[in-house]
């Protein structure tokens, strides 16, 4: 006799957390850039290389790097957090998609910060 046996899928809580935990994961990255930005540009022009500007240029590829890394997997999880039955999944499904939203703004002006202080 045989019997058909199905694999218990993972709540949808789990895909929540994971999707929060991946949206949450670059923005102190993007939040540090954005402030050194502020301070880049208040700055007249300088020829030459500093500590400060291997710090800015590390913490810049951290933040630009992370960010679509993890764009992807948050997209990902809450996908999977959202089409889930548990309704604690869909609400951090849904969250994680408007943190990830509302961080795209910062992710812009890096980029455009990271261009201009290069061109510098």
């Amino acid at each position: 006799m045989t019997s058909i046996t199905s694999i218990p899928q993972k709540p949808g809580r789990v895909w929540g957390v994971l999707a929060l935990i991946a949206v949450l994961f670059p923005l102190p990255w993007l939040f540090v850039l954005n402030v050194l930005s502020v301070v880049v540009r208040s700055q007249p022009p300088r020829t030459g290389t500093s500590a400060e500007e291997w710090a800015y240029g590390l913490i810049a590829f951290g933040g630009l790097f992370f960010f679509p890394l993890f764009a992807i997997l948050t997209i990902f999880f809450a996908i999977r957090a959202v089409l889930k039955p548990r309704v604690a999944g869909k609400v951090m499904g849904w969250i994680a998609i408007a943190l990830l939203v509302l961080s795209i703004p910062l992710i812009w002006n890096g980029y455009a910060v990271w261009i201009v202080a290069g061109a510098r």
